[in-house]
């Protein structure tokens, strides 16, 4: 339905996936995935942590970053 591959479907992140399935419905919200608050809520509650991509140790499996 989609028209992906397999290796596109598992390195789309879950906001690109939304955005294809919305576009595909005709149902385009338009608005941003997630909002700025969410973002500082999530934040506050988990705390600020290092990204993975910037560790010497991260590899790639699967289309994601692990460390």
């Amino acid at each position: 339905m989609l028209g992906w591959s397999p290796e596109m479907f598992w390195k789309a992140t879950a906001a690109e996936f939304e955005m294809t399935v919305e576009g595909l419905s005709g149902n385009v919200r338009g608005g941003p995935f997630i909002s700025r608050e969410e973002v500082r809520r999530i934040a506050a509650e988990h705390g600020v942590r290092p990204s993975l991509k910037g560790s010497p140790k991260a590899r790639t499996i699967g289309g994601e970053l692990w460390s």
